[in-house]
């Protein structure tokens, strides 16, 4: 934008202004930013967590039926096993016949997996899925920050059905 001058000799001279922010409006900007972040961060770091935990139940449940499935296709049994800090989580054949070809399911930094006390497997067998499609009643946890959230595995069908968090 150009705006007319008259100097005193009667010429014209054209003056122009420059658009643009000053120093101060633009440190005003930043500080506005900054402290909008920092008073919405803490409430994003629960929900973080929660979506690792569905993440990780939703991993877990594809593996369950992916291993059901292997059972009824191969006619025979297949073992879901957690590693011992329940990070891992490994298909394999009972009595020491192998390991499923099917990599190991990695639940992440802070999620863990774990066979519910009392269940009547043992934690090295895991669940053991039959080549008829069932497994046994077995309840598993999965834990992180967020919560734990409770699992049990409908023997017939061989499916998860989740419980609250």
């Amino acid at each position: 934008m150009t705006t007319k001058l008259i100097t005193a000799k009667g010429h014209p001279v054209m003056r122009r202004h420059h658009a643009g922010f000053t120093l101060l409006e633009l440190l005003v900007v930043i500080v506005i930013i900054i402290t909008a972040a920092a008073v919405v961060a803490p409430s994003l770091g629960p929900r973080a967590q929660q979506a690792r935990l569905d993440s990780g139940a939703a991993r877990l449940d594809a593996l369950v039926r992916h291993a059901r499935t292997r059972a009824v296709i191969e006619r025979r049994d297949v073992a879901l096993s957690p590693s011992a800090d329940g990070r891992w989580v490994r298909l394999t054949y009972p009595g020491g016949a192998g390991t499923v070809r099917t990599p190991p399911l990695d639940l992440g930094e802070t999620v863990r997996l774990r066979l519910a006390q009392g269940s009547d497997v043992g934690e090295q067998a895991g669940i053991i899925f039959h080549a008829d499609g069932t497994a046994e009643h077995v309840g598993l946890l999965l834990s992180s920050h967020a919560g734990v959230r409770r699992m049990v595995l409908d023997p017939a069908r061989g499916r998860l059905v989740t419980g609250g968090s």
